[in-house]
């Protein structure tokens, strides 16, 4: 399934590759957060088992594209991961002027359990992963901002 959020920041290209480097040991305990309010909407839509511990996120070093630098991501549940979906994905920071930079996040996951998985996504539970993103990218955005204080 494809999943894909866009943000802005009011920041050159360069401040903000050089905020990511400084905010990267962050990333992975933001995933968490973002995954655990993703886990209290997925108990008001679906089924209410809470057995993953938490996410691992790993975030591959940048390669230069023409649409700008490019992250490759990972993202996993850990415990029990045959219930939770793998997120494969690219970060991209896009130029757009000396003091703006475009973040966007596109991947694809696969919800887990096959056809079933599939079925129940599209039903709903789909909105879970998208406001799982939502939530890590607006984090992120955040503290790649000038006026931020996240370290």
């Amino acid at each position: 399934m494809f999943v894909q959020y866009v943000t802005e920041v009011e920041s050159g290209l360069g401040d903000v590759e050089n905020s990511l480097d400084r905010v990267r040991s962050n990333l992975a305990e933001w995933a968490d957060i973002a995954y655990r309010d993703g886990e209290k909407l997925r108990a008001k839509v679906g089924p209410n088992e809470k057995v993953a511990r938490s996410v691992e996120l790993e975030i591959g070093m940048a390669e230069i594209h023409r649409i700008g630098l490019v992250y490759p991501i990972r993202w996993t549940a850990t415990g029990a991961t045959v219930l939770f979906p793998e997120l494969n994905a690219d970060l991209i920071l896009t130029k757009r002027g000396p003091n703006h930079t475009t973040l966007t996040l596109k991947g694809n996951y696969q919800p887990p359990l096959g056809a079933i998985g599939r079925l129940v996504d599209r039903a709903g539970l789909g909105h879970v992963a998208e406001a799982t993103v939502r939530d890590w990218m607006d984090r992120l955005a955040e503290a790649l901002s000038p006026n931020s204080h996240s370290d």
